[in-house]
């Protein structure tokens, strides 16, 4: 059975990925620092949103073991990539993310609506673009989501759209040594020129998806986790600030049938709100 998780936290600053000092959270600060914490508090802050897309693969135990000896654990494997349904997940959640990287809220809006009737609309339909709709750091461009992720490996990065500045995306490049935190700075001016931005995250058999948005991207994703519903696969959307250890981000391994609070199990009669 596949466990898909999408994991979720919207109006974030994002601050907390980067070393800069924010006056905001200083306690003890000199008449300078207060002027600037209070013109800080007065300026609207950008916020963004991030979703990270992560699964299991998840195989029931081995019957059970002779008298005596020991059982043996169910070989479970972890990450998006090495999920079953892994092809037909990456066909409707490309499309949704392909369509969301044109800008158009009114192509998004007629996808959510088919999604939530549980209609998949095909490559070549109403919702088919041409053109370059991602770019890695590097420059390659690639037509389709679907098409970018079959070839990513982990560390690897892309952006929405044509082209984006080279100055930013340059500073994007990961390696085994560095992260988001790190990169917090290109990242945030990326998505402030409404670029999206989808880092490939190393998992245990795999990768997983890090996408981080200007737009809320949420209805749409729920919608197309229920659309993507069939035997062998649940759907799970989590609210990230409650997963507040690797206990809970892998929690299917020990309380699916009962997950946490804030731990959404996607179903074909789920309600969005």
């Amino acid at each position: 059975m596949d466990i898909l998780k999408v994991i979720f936290e919207h109006d974030m600053t994002l601050e907390h990925l980067s070393d800069h000092d924010d006056p905001r959270n200083r306690s003890k600060s000199s008449g300078t620092d207060r002027e600037s914490a209070l013109k800080a508090f007065l300026s609207p802050q950008q916020t963004y949103c991030r979703y990270y897309l992560s699964g299991t693969l998840f195989n029931d135990p081995p019957a059970a073991p002779p008298p005596g000896a020991r059982p043996e654990p169910a070989a479970h494997r972890f990450g998006l990539s090495a999920l079953s349904l892994w092809s037909h997940i990456r066909k409707v959640f490309g499309l949704i993310l392909d369509t969301a990287s044109i800008g158009d809220s009114t192509a998004l809006q007629r996808l959510e609506a088919s999604l939530s009737q549980g209609v998949i609309p095909s490559e070549g339909g109403p919702y088919g673009f041409s053109g370059t709709l991602w770019h890695r750091t590097d420059g390659r461009p690639f037509s389709r989501l679907s098409e970018a992720v079959s070839s990513l490996a982990p560390g690897d990065i892309l952006i929405s759209g044509a082209h984006s500045d080279p100055e930013f995306r340059s500073h994007m490049t990961m390696d085994g040594m560095t992260g988001v935190r790190e990169r917090f700075e290109p990242l945030t001016k990326l998505l402030d020129q409404g670029h999206m931005v989808i880092i490939t995250e190393k998992a245990h058999h795999g990768y997983d998806l890090h996408l981080f948005s200007a737009t809320n991207l949420y209805d749409v994703l729920f919608f197309g986790c229920q659309a993507i519903l069939k035997p062998g696969l649940r759907c799970f959307t989590i609210n990230g600030k409650r997963v507040a250890s690797e206990r809970y981000f892998y929690f299917e391994t020990w309380t699916l049938e009962r997950p946490p609070h804030g731990f959404q199990e996607v179903t074909a009669d789920s309600r969005l709100r």
